[in-house]
């Protein structure tokens, strides 16, 4: 079974929608502000001798995307929730 193409839009505008949310949420911004400091730590300097910093910029990146990868699969548990509730309740337009 395919999805409709208007479905696989909605889906994907949600996800683009929640991505910027969680981008812009105050609680892990300090883990997406270290990883930009560390990533201008880097590249200030492009010379080899700075893979230390490389290797900081990359584990401070590699939080980041962990904490965006759970908020979106919470978020995404949340709207199936939703969606799943929606189908099983009554609708008052059917009554």
């Amino acid at each position: 079974m395919s999805f409709p193409a208007w479905f696989i839009e909605t889906i994907q505008c949600r996800l683009v929608e929640v991505s910027a949310k969680i981008e812009h949420q105050s609680e892990p911004r300090q883990a997406f502000d270290e990883e930009r400091k560390a990533f201008q730590t880097l590249f200030a300097s492009m010379d080899i001798a700075h893979k230390p910093e490389f290797e900081n910029w990359e584990d401070k990146l590699s939080i980041k995307h962990s904490i965006i990868y759970e908020r979106l699969y919470l978020q995404g548990l949340k709207d199936g929730m939703q969606l799943a509730h929606s189908f099983t309740t009554p609708s008052a337009l059917s009554e």
